[in-house]
Order: C-alpha cells, then sequence, then structure tokens
C-alpha cells in the first residue's frame, strides 16, 4: 500500500479547483485522469455507473426540501419578526444591536440550516440598522459572519444531513448532537460581544415591557416552531427525514401564505429556482464525490491513513487536534459541502478504529467547515458579509480576533468534552 495515488489524485483536483474548474467537473476529471494512469482505459466505464449508484439513495431527497424550506421561511418575513423579538429580549443590554445579530442567528439556524443563506438573511437586516446606530460598519459586518458559523450547527443542518448519509448514521441523533455545541457557539459568540461592547461603549436600547415581549415572542412564535416540530418527527420516528424536509417545506407555505402574508405566490418560481439550482449544485458534488469515494476504496485509503496517523500516535485526543488542525485549513481551500464530501469517507476507517464516536466526529467536521468559512484571508461568508455592509475587507479582518478566539474555544470544548454532543442524542435516543 502506498499513499502516493491518494495524494495523486487529491492533487489533481486541487489543481482543476485551483484553475477555476467547477468542483463537480474537477473531480470527475481528476478520476478520469487517474483511471487511465493506474486503472487503464476499462476503468472508465466505471465512473458513470458510480455517479448513478451515489445518488440512488431516497434519503438524499431531504436535501432539496431542506432547501427549498428555509428559502420560503426567508421569503415569508421570518427574519423580521424574528429581529423584533431578539431586540425584545436583549435589546436593552449594551451593545444590544450586536447581541441581537447573534441571537437572531441562532434562532434562524433552526430554520435555514445554511451559513450562507444566514448571513444574506440576517445581514441584510441588521448590518444596515447597526450601521444607523453608530455601530462600526466593520464591527457590524464581522458579527454577522461570526454568528452565521452558528447555522449549520444548530439543527436542521444540512451538512449534518450529508454527513449522515455518507457515513450511515442517524440523522436525528447528529441533529440532536448539534444542538447543545450549536447553543455553546452563541454563548462564546454574546460573550465575545458583550466584552467588545463594554469597552467601546456601543449603545443599548430601551427595556421592553413585559407585555411587548409577549407580544413579539407570540408573533415569531410560527416561526420558533419549526426545528422543534422537525428534530422531534425525526427523532420520534414519525416521520424519515425525507418527510421531515416535505413537512418543512409545506409548513413554510402555510406560514409564509395565510399566517404572515407576506409570502407571495408571484414570488414562487424565483425562490423555487433559487433552491433547485443550489440543490442541483450539492447533489452535483455528491455524485462526483461518488466516484472518489470508489476509487479511495479500490486503492485502500483508509487502511493508509489508518497507518499513517498511528505511527504518529494511537491517542484518539492526539489525532483529533491533528484532524482539527487539518479541517481549519481545508475548510480554508474548499466550501463546507466539497470539504466534507471529499475526506469523510476517507477518514472513518480511521476514526472507528480509534474508537472516536461517529456522531461527535460529525459534529467537529461540521465545526471545524464553518468556522473555516469566516476565518480570513478566504472565507466565504466574511466576504459576503463585508459586500452587504459596503466595507473594506481588511478592516471587517481586524474586527475578527476576538469572534474567531470565542469560536476556537468553543471548537476545543466540543473536541474535547464528548459529552455536549453525545448527552442529549444518547438520552433521547439511547
Amino acid at each position: 500500500m502506498s499513499i502516493w495515488p491518494l495524494a495523486f489524485l487529491v492533487s489533481i483536483f486541487l489543481a482543476f479547483t485551483f484553475f477555476g474548474v467547477p468542483v463537480f467537473i474537477g473531480m470527475g476529471l481528476a478520476s478520469v485522469v487517474y483511471c487511465l494512469l493506474f486503472m487503464g482505459v476499462d476503468a472508465l466505464t466505471t465512473i458513470p455507473a458510480q455517479m448513478v449508484e451515489t445518488l440512488n439513495n431516497f434519503s438524499y431527497l431531504c436535501v432539496p426540501f431542506f432547501i427549498l424550506a428555509g428559502d420560503l421561511m426567508n421569503a415569508g418575513g421570518i427574519t423580521k419578526r424574528l429581529v423584533v423579538f431578539s431586540t425584545d429580549v436583549v435589546g436593552h443590554i449594551r451593545g444590544g444591536l450586536s447581541h441581537v445579530n447573534i441571537l437572531v442567528s441562532m434562532v434562524f439556524s433552526g430554520v435555514s440550516g445554511s451559513a450562507v443563506a444566514d448571513t444574506s438573511a440576517v445581514g441584510s437586516v441588521l448590518i444596515p440598522a447597526m450601521k444607523e446606530e453608530g455601530y462600526p460598519a466593520s464591527y457590524a459586518a464581522a458579527v454577522t459572519a461570526a454568528s452565521s458559523v452558528i447555522g449549520p450547527i444548530i439543527p436542521p443542518s444540512i451538512p449534518l444531513v450529508i454527513y449522515g448519509m455518507l457515513t450511515e448514521q442517524s440523522i436525528g441523533m447528529l441533529f440532536l448532537a448539534g444542538a447543545v455545541p450549536g447553543i455553546l457557539v452563541g454563548g462564546y459568540l454574546l460573550l465575545a460581544s458583550w466584552l467588545i461592547s463594554r469597552k467601546r461603549n456601543f449603545p443599548a436600547r430601551p427595556r421592553a415591557t413585559v407585555k411587548r415581549m409577549l407580544r413579539s415572542m407570540v408573533d415569531a412564535g410560527f416561526a420558533l416552531c419549526m426545528p422543534f416540530i422537525i428534530i422531534i418527527g425525526i427523532v420520534s420516528g414519525i416521520v424519515t427525514p425525507t418527510e421531515a424536509g416535505i413537512l418543512a417545506v409545506t409548513y413554510a407555505v402555510i406560514i409564509g401564505v395565510v399566517v404572515y402574508k407576506e409570502l407571495k405566490f408571484k414570488n414562487f418560481a424565483r425562490i423555487f429556482t433559487r433552491s433547485m439550482l443550489s440543490s442541483a449544485y450539492i447533489m452535483a458534488i455528491i455524485a462526483g464525490a461518488g466516484i472518489f469515494s470508489y476509487l479511495i476504496a479500490e486503492m485502500r485509503a483508509g487502511d493508509i491513513l489508518l497507518q499513517f496517523f498511528t505511527s504518529i500516535s494511537t491517542s484518539p485526543w492526539v489525532i483529533l487536534i491533528i484532524l482539527n488542525v487539518f479541517f481549519l485549513i481545508w475548510g480554508c481551500v474548499l466550501e463546507p459541502m466539497t470539504a466534507l464530501i471529499v475526506v469523510v469517507p476517507i477518514l472513518m476507517p480511521l476514526i472507528k478504529a480509534l474508537g472516536i464516536d461517529p456522531i461527535h466526529f460529525g459534529v467537529i467536521i461540521v465545526m471545524n467547515l464553518m468556522i473555516a468559512l469566516f476565518t480570513p484571508p478566504i472565507g466565504f461568508v466574511l466576504y459576503l458579509a463585508t459586500a452587504i455592509a459596503g466595507e473594506d475587507l481588511h478592516a471587517v479582518v481586524r474586527e475578527t480576533p476576538p469572534f474567531l478566539i470565542a469560536l476556537l474555544l468553543a471548537l476545543a470544548c466540543v473536541t474535547f468534552v464528548p459529552g455536549l454532543s453525545l448527552w442529549l442524542p444518547r438520552m433521547l435516543m439511547g
């Protein structure tokens, strides 16, 4: 066994990506080159077969439904109501809108499951509001980008769904495993926001009355209930993940059209088109990754990596530290979904051999890849929030260190205290 075939396959793929080739095409081309050099022309017939075989899984249907549900809820007036509710709860604290930004992201994450959707929806509302109240645009962009990291950690989470499909782990257990770490991330970010706000004397809003707070909670109640409906349905076994996605879409349409009355039928074509394109992109990456997984299995890459890592250390904690560093860098090179799909099948034999719980490991991976989205100089949500704020990127990057430290502290806690992610799923699902 040699590590060079694996290194060659990944290097060719990264080279195509570096030159701007779309990710799923780069995977296919890298696989073609590998087959020609290492397996012969006859092996090329396995490429389309493996693409079809990978997608031949009914459970993958939940991905487009969750994406569509998030887009529908975002267009249906949910963000505005969550902002009002969060402002009534924490707006009176020094730096109120900064805390509101983080709290809204924590709640909105239970709807979208996407960091990019979170940044777009929350940032478009709160960044202008923060600028009007005197917050620096660079700070508003930084706190928005940092808080969007929570989106794919707190359930429902599209990356956790993909991880569950790749590793054949329970989606319900993964969702439950992300709940406490997601809240922990939000808590650390709120602490960082509070310390910065006190130091810079950021403004605070008048304290809301109990009556007003109750009214805003009732107004946002339908939105707040959505993640609980999804999670309870999956965990209890009443619905499968795919059926939960359909339930979420149905709920989003009813709330947006009948209750909030802000979701217009004339906008459905635009919403469905955007969701369809996002879903097609993810499914194309999964199909391309199917070829990768097949070739990696053929070259016994899992055994190679097991030997390599165990030659360094047999301690699961040391290996987890190494993998954390790797995923933080890997997530800066590729967007999260691609980074997840390419590497997870390779690493699972190592994880199982070391006795690391796959549910715990899934949460660690997703946290790493989300933090990488925020990490300068490549973090995509950082660029997106900067564009919404109309600010210079260098100014925004200077505001990131306190939030980056908070995110890394949360990652360290989740990595070295498995109970933070495993307590809830073990208690509720055994």
